[in-house]
């Protein structure tokens, strides 16, 4: 039976953590870099890969799909690696260097709750760019996307779960605020490659196609752009992409740090 302290104490936490929540928040909208990467970025992309559609209207290289089809799943991967990768790793290891997250283990709320809050702050905007992405490409451009529930779904959850846990392996190991400018921006480099934002994996073959397939950013665009047309992904991209979030999630919880 739980006591009414326990449940006292429980309320309270949640009480904290809220207010954590909140603070966070509005931390990320005075801040311009997490609202430029999770709304700015999709926007100008959208409308970037539209207006290239109309002006060079037809199928990509005998994919049966048009520019701006191969590139919806690309920009909605190109925003999760910006706020995975490139921005959530900086926060936190900011935090550590601030001494933030020695100093919230001594309060009410656990440090986890701040990672966890940090967490929910960047997923709130990766979600608000997939439907500015998605809505924006159909309402605005007419893709032709029929996009199945389920596999999107799927397809979506492990691709920021393959990207995010990256984001947290590289604020778990790198040292220094310095140090992890200079990691997110050559590894954010390497996935947008990756991902097709440059060369399609379709337009390309041999050992650099396979690289790109069974990369977590190659991996992760297979499978939306399978699920944006109502597709099953391919199984092989379903599973790398948990293999990688699996091996990632236990580096980064193996090996993080609180100060």
């Amino acid at each position: 039976m739980t006591s009414v302290p326990s449940e006292s104490k429980e309320k309270e936490s949640r009480g904290h953590f809220s207010e954590l929540l909140k603070v966070e928040g509005k931390l990320a909208l005075r801040e311009p870099t997490g609202i430029g990467m999770g709304i700015g970025a999709p926007i100008i992309f959208v409308v970037i890969f539209g207006l290239i559609g109309i002006a060079s209207p037809g199928n990509v290289a005998n994919t049966n799909y048009t520019v701006l089809d191969l590139y919806v799943p690309v920009i909605m991967v190109f925003v999760f690696i910006l706020l995975g990768v490139a921005l959530l790793p900086v926060t936190l290891v900011k935090y550590r260097e601030m001494g933030w997250l020695r100093r919230v283990s001594v309060t009410p709320v656990p440090p986890s709750r701040l990672l966890a809050a940090q967490l929910i702050v960047n997923l709130a905007l990766a979600v608000a760019a997939v439907l500015i992405v998605i809505f924006g490409s159909e309402l605005i451009f007419g893709a032709a996307l029929d996009v199945g529930i389920l596999y999107f779904v799927l397809s979506l959850v492990l691709s920021i779960a393959v990207i995010f846990s990256l984001g947290l392996v590289v604020a778990a190991l790198a040292p220094s605020q310095s140090v992890t400018t200079a990691l997110t921006g050559g590894l954010t480099f390497l996935l947008l490659f990756l991902s097709g934002l440059w060369i399609p994996p379709a337009t390309v073959d041999g050992p650099l196609a396979t690289i790109m397939y069974y990369s977590p950013s190659g991996a992760a665009v297979q499978a939306l752009l399978s699920s944006v047309f109502n597709t099953a992904p391919p199984y092989t991209a379903i599973v790398t992409m948990a293999a990688y979030t699996v091996v990632f999630a236990f580096l980064a919880i193996r090996y993080f740090r609180w100060e």
